[in-house]
């Protein structure tokens, strides 16, 4: 198992109190989430001993607090590893039993740093904006998933949504470039409220 600033030892502590004081504890499992293959086995595993899995929390999650260019690549790779990329292992693991039932939750733990950049956690901003990503179009790829693939045309009134030339959608571009005008009610916020990170 893959030791980031501790968190192995923090599972082992988190795994003793949970036996420690919840009553209705049964099982726990640990797994590297940043490692595919160990998750494909361990979802396997509680199939075996406990049952199809009919809820998934994704909350895994590390967080290195410094600007952009102090964060060295290990620490990048590891904070997309653990707060991104273990989001689909996951899926790709528990969700088919799911959609073969037409039973089940999915539930991903992201952040305010998810709706709004954050100075000092560039990185981790662009981990919980991907999750938001991921679970909106998971979202629609699952709520547009019909048998018959042939009669759920994708552009239903093309007139509505059109598709652009690539001259057309080259313009749209410069054109937002141009603005450079963000989203401004939560940067607005973030301004009011003071609120941000200082280094670690």
């Amino acid at each position: 198992m893959k030791v980031y600033n501790g968190v192995v030892l923090a599972l082992e502590i988190l795994v003793l109190y949970i036996k420690m004081t919840l009553t209705w504890f049964h099982c726990l499992y640990l797994g590297d989430v940043t490692n595919r293959e160990s998750i494909i086995a361990l979802a396997e595993k509680i199939r075996q001993e406990v049952g199809e899995v009919t809820m998934l929390v994704n909350n895994a999650g590390i967080m290195s607090c410094k600007p952009l260019l102090a964060h060295t690549e290990k620490e990048v790779r590891a904070e997309f590893e653990v707060n991104i990329i273990a989001h689909i292992w996951l899926l790709q693991s528990f969700l088919p039993s799911m959609m073969e039932k037409n039973h089940g939750h999915i539930v991903a733990m992201s952040s305010m740093a998810g709706v709004v950049g954050l100075r000092n956690l560039v990185p981790y901003c662009a981990t919980k904006f991907a999750v938001r990503g991921l679970m909106e179009a998971m979202h629609e790829e699952l709520r547009e998933d019909k048998k018959d693939y042939s009669g759920n045309p994708k552009i239903k009134f093309p007139s509505l949504m059109k598709i652009l030339t690539p001259q057309e959608a080259a313009d749209n571009i410069v054109d937002a470039i141009c603005r450079m005008f963000p989203r401004d009610v939560p940067l607005y916020l973030k301004d009011f409220l003071d609120s941000g990170l200082e280094p670690q």
